[in-house]
């Protein structure tokens, strides 16, 4: 709709196969069955003169539902002035001191956006002189051409003769110009086959994922467009933008640029929406390195995640990350499925402060590894994460809390801090606490000697004021109900195992470290048959490197290393990723789901995730092995249903 551009002979039509439905999820529907105005919670309206010098001002009194029809309506006004005539001024919009014509245009932008799928929109639409109805979409954020446009169904008249449009733009290096993959089909090469076309109801359907765009009428191929053409220009940074939300719209102009003159005895002019679906493909599995997408369509954003089970529902948190920069995206993302394969976005669980300076968790501030816990004595769903602050880099090195009356949030940010202020672990020797030495005392890291200081505990004494650093962390909450906080501290260079109180909303004070001076981050902790087991990761910045596996009868240890737990091809690199979670299966005493990221610091929301069952050698020592694409209901022998009622092993589903 944005645009004018040269015709393109339209030579062939393609004849396909619908994709057997089966193969796809309603996710988002509109059928107009109760009168009167469109569902406010769905959809916008346009307002005014607004593009392309067509003659219609949009309002939205022209919109209207009834007998299980959007009805969007074109009529001719008579002496209405504009209130937005400026007299002299050279603005199209402004130097009409007329309105001549009333329309509508609907749009869902901030309310259902979509990333991939099949939208369909059956409709009959007006085919009389001036008439330019259209179904299309726009992506948020960003200038037009550089936002993407797919044009599902246009109609207009060129040089006279009508003809049905089905287009993709996007932006090159000229600001307002787009690069337009069209096709224009003469509007008689369907009445020719269907006499009274125009009085018919049509199917307008688009198939949208990674690789291509795909626009049909009745199950007619239109236009196929790739994907790997269809990059912005210098403006537009170089990106994709169909590899972003699109929102959808739904208008009726009149006139204009590619409209034509108007027939006044076709007027009122109706453009009737019978209805507007869309589909997602259904997951038919885990697939470790894919873009992960919402019921919604969009890219799951929950980096260094944890994932909480809670009344029958999967819980699932992590960092929202920005497509460029490394700071916080928007705060902390919830998304909760009942099946661990269907993930619907909750929204941000604990937001930035946007209106705050200097507040602890200030846009700009870096939010990392969130973790939440239930504590059933006082009903609050407790969050703890890694918190930098802004503009600190990585020197806070603090732990954030916020508590919550639901899984899902909102939740209410307490402090932030370093762990342990005055305590000293309780496995450090009176000889290491009393020890002189410092971090000033050594001329370079990396030493013997300043290693073997490290391991007594050089950077312990060091932040025993202030507090022990807590960097990459996670939550473990025992079987006698006792929650631990593990976290990398002492400069990335050792882990600790706290203690916390028994509303999970502080720290005992007690605490050990293990393997000082290991150099481990990433912790994830769970239990097997009375096993602690901790899968950690090495210090390579944002690049992958070889898991560690650790084990001990106790959480206060002996802890003792086991080696890499990955298996198998890239096991070196733990097939890409890094750990940040090991989720225990609801209902099954030996299911386990090691979760791990992989990241891409070049665009941190484009991370993917690794997601892979543990299995146990004849030893019971876990072992992880790749997968590209698993059933959690086959691999791990779960069942799921919508009741309490099948006497199994069952992760029992919310109705």
């Amino acid at each position: 709709m944005l645009r004018s551009f040269p015709l393109l002979f339209m030579t062939l039509l393609f004849s396909v196969t619908t994709v057997a439905q089966q193969e796809w999820k309603l996710v988002w529907s509109e059928e107009f069955d109760t009168d009167g105005s469109p569902d406010s919670s769905a959809w916008n309206y346009e307002n005014g003169f607004v593009r392309n010098e067509e003659v219609q001002w949009y309002q939205p009194d022209n919109a209207y539902c009834k007998d299980g029809y959007l009805i969007i309506e074109g009529r001719k006004e008579n002496n209405r002035f504009n209130p937005g005539y400026r007299q002299g001024s050279d603005k199209w919009s402004e130097k009409r001191e007329k309105i001549d014509y009333t329309s509508s245009s609907l749009h869902t932008a901030g309310k259902k956006e979509f990333l991939y799928g099949r939208f369909e929109v059956r409709a009959r639409i007006p085919v009389a002189d001036g008439a330019w109805p259209a179904i299309w979409t726009l992506g948020s954020g960003v200038e037009w051409p550089s936002c993407g446009e797919i044009d599902i169904m246009e109609y207009y008249r060129i040089n006279g003769v009508p003809h049905i449009l089905a287009n993709v733009a996007w932006g090159n290096d000229k600001k307002y110009d787009a690069v337009w993959n069209s096709k224009k089909v003469p509007y008689s090469y369907f009445t020719d086959k269907q006499p009274e076309w125009a009085s018919e109801f049509h199917i307008w359907r688009m198939d949208w994922d990674e690789e291509f765009i795909r626009l049909y009428l009745d199950d007619e191929l239109l236009n196929e467009v790739p994907l790997s053409a269809t990059v912005n220009g210098r403006i537009g940074k170089g990106e994709n933008p169909f590899h972003k939300p699109q929102y959808l719209l739904l208008n009726l102009a009149l006139g204009g640029i590619n409209g034509g003159p108007v027939n006044d005895e076709a007027l009122p002019m109706k453009y009737e929406i019978d209805y507007v679906r869309v589909y997602q493909k259904k997951s038919a599995g885990i697939a470790s390195g894919d873009i992960w997408k919402d019921t919604d369509g969009n890219h799951i954003n929950a980096h260094g995640g944890g994932v909480l089970f809670h009344s029958g529902k999967y819980y699932w948190f992590g960092e929202h990350r920005p497509l460029k920069g490394f700071s916080s995206g928007g705060g902390i993302s919830c998304y909760s499925s009942g099946d661990l394969l269907n993930w619907t976005y909750e929204g941000i669980s604990l937001p930035v402060v946007e209106d705050l300076e200097g507040h602890d968790i200030e846009r700009g501030c870096i939010m990392e590894r969130p973790k939440v816990i239930y504590n059933a004595a006082t009903g609050k769903f407790v969050m703890w994460f890694h918190l930098e602050l802004k503009g600190k880099g990585y020197q806070a090195a603090r732990t954030g809390l916020a508590v919550s009356d639901s899984p899902q949030g909102p939740y209410k940010f307490i402090r932030s801090g370093r762990v342990n202020a005055g305590k000293f672990p309780q496995n450090m020797s009176k000889s290491q606490r009393k020890s002189k030495l410092k971090p000033e005392s050594f001329d370079k890291w990396w030493s013997p000697e300043w290693m073997n200081a490290v391991e007594g505990g050089l950077f312990v004494r060091r932040d025993m004021t202030e507090g022990q650093m807590s960097r990459d962390m996670t939550l473990f909450v025992d079987t006698d109900g006792k929650a631990y906080h593990i976290y990398s501290s002492e400069e990335n260079l050792t882990l600790h195992i706290a203690e916390l109180t028994d509303d999970y909303t502080d720290h005992t004070g007690r605490y050990m470290r293990i393997f000082p001076g290991g150099h481990n981050e990433a912790p994830a902790m769970f239990k097997r048959d009375g096993k602690y087991w901790l899968i950690a990761s090495g210090c390579t910045g944002w690049k992958p490197n070889e898991a560690r596996l650790y084990g001990a009868d106790s959480i206060w240890g002996p802890w003792e290393s086991y080696g890499n737990p990955c298996v198998g091809e890239d096991a070196e690199l733990t097939f890409g990723g890094q750990s940040t979670c090991v989720l225990p299966v609801y209902g099954k005493e030996d299911a386990f789901i090691f979760m791990a990221d992989v990241w891409r610091p070049e665009s941190l929301a484009d991370s993917r995730y690794i997601w892979l069952p543990v299995d146990f050698d004849d030893n019971g020592i876990p072992v992880i092995g790749w997968k590209s694409c698993w059933h959690p209901e086959k691999e791990l022998q779960i069942a799921s249903c919508e009741d309490n009622s099948c006497g199994k092993d069952c992760v029992h589903l919310l109705k």
